[in-house]
């Protein structure tokens, strides 16, 4: 066997693993659709948390599906996190309409925090619900969404839920990415093994962390994470790292948002924590990057270039990511013909990769919503992503 075949074959092995993973989250997640709603009016009260930084396209359409949520004990706060747009002006009339939603308006970031991280913490601390619900200012969400989450909390004595959702796009080409993302996540954090207290696997999404409010204040809440750009992803780490109940579910039509209109919006938006997702370790990510290369470029050149069973080789690692591809995209639900765009994304993801980086290695640091922080300060202060590396301090201490 040649040094070519026995390398091919490992990376055949992995795109089974893969392939494996998504195949486990397709089988062995439970959808919130199976769960039997909350009946009746005495229901612990729910505290939806929302913060909103220059969101005056589409805010006012997310708020009307929060607000026509049915359950009957909810409080919703929007933190205005210093918009320069409308946002605030949408969000005082919603107010004055709506009682049940109370807008908070944010005009100075202390030193020392994220502004999106500062404002959830700071909605919680003015929270009465018992339990919270962190989310974005453009997710929408199903009326029977929190009948349905709040018993499956209830029922399982839950600490901390996170519902994977539904992400829509305007194009194929950006349905592929995401679908090319969100297998790489599954893969990553194995959200179906969340669930055990054995494993040390743990997730959140920023659509969707509802948690138990004296559970979240028990680790100090945001403060362990004030500094990290994937806040959602580490608040399901903190709360598995307390020793907390922690469960995934596949929101499916509960939960929805547009996650970008175009690929340079995605270019933009993934620019400040794509490094943070490595830990700001530039030798992780150029293993990184050499992997994803074998794993997804290379196979698609050697069914042109390789000969023999090599060409074999790489013609069954393109259709084991292919099927994976075609999992992903039928668990959340998106259109199969985005599959078209298959060949293509892996560079877009190397490009987006490649930008986010030297961007954050040239400015020595990220700039997000109008604040500049140094990669010094952000290494500082940083708690990992990867389930594999163990955190340095219990999540009370990082605070």
């Amino acid at each position: 066997m040649s040094l070519l075949t026995l390398f091919l074959f490992c990376i055949l092995v992995v795109a089974l693993v893969v392939l494996r993973d998504v195949f486990l989250a397709n089988r062995c997640m439970e959808r919130l659709e199976h769960v039997q709603p909350l009946e009746g009016p005495h229901q612990p009260w729910v505290s939806v948390i929302i913060p909103a930084c220059n969101e005056e396209d589409g805010i006012e359409t997310a708020l009307t599906s929060v607000l026509s949520l049915d359950y009957p004990n909810l409080e919703i706060i929007v933190l205005n996190d210093r918009s320069t747009d409308a946002t605030p002006r949408i969000l005082d009339r919603l107010a004055d309409q709506h009682s049940r939603l109370r807008v908070v308006h944010i005009t100075d970031l202390p030193a020392g925090w994220l502004g999106k991280n500062h404002a959830l913490h700071l909605g919680a601390a003015q929270a009465k619900g018992e339990f919270l619900l962190f989310t974005d200012a453009d997710v929408h969400f199903a009326p029977d969404t929190l009948r349905r989450s709040v018993a499956r909390m209830i029922n399982n004595r839950l600490d901390h839920l996170c519902l994977l959702f539904r992400m829509s796009a305007p194009n194929h080409l950006l349905s592929m990415l995401i679908a090319d993302s969100l297998s790489a996540l599954i893969s990553l954090l194995k959200p179906w093994l969340v669930s055990r207290s054995d494993s040390r696997y743990f997730i959140g999404a920023g659509g969707f962390n509802m948690i138990r409010r004296s559970f979240y204040h028990s680790f100090g809440g945001h403060r362990p994470i004030r500094l990290c750009p994937a806040d959602d992803v580490l608040l399901g780490r903190m709360a598995k790292a307390s020793g907390g109940r922690c469960d995934c579910l596949n929101g499916g039509r509960f939960v929805s948002v547009e996650w970008y209109q175009s690929v340079g919006e995605m270019v933009r938006g993934l620019r400040k924590n794509t490094f943070a997702l490595v830990d700001y370790r530039l030798d992780l990510l150029l293993a990184g990057v050499a992997a994803f290369t074998c794993f997804q470029i290379l196979p698609l050149w050697g069914l042109f270039l390789a000969d023999g069973f090599s060409c074999i080789l790489c013609g069954a690692i393109t259709a084991v990511n292919f099927l994976a591809m075609v999992l992903a995209v039928r668990a959340f639900e998106m259109d199969f013909r985005c599959l078209c765009w298959f060949p293509v994304t892996p560079y877009i993801k190397l490009y987006i990769i490649w930008h986010a980086v030297s961007a954050t290695l040239i400015q020595g640091g990220i700039d997000w919503r109008g604040t500049f922080y140094s990669l010094e300060e952000l290494k500082r202060h940083k708690v990992s992503v990867l389930p594999w590396v163990k955190l340095k301090k219990r999540p009370g201490d990082l605070s």
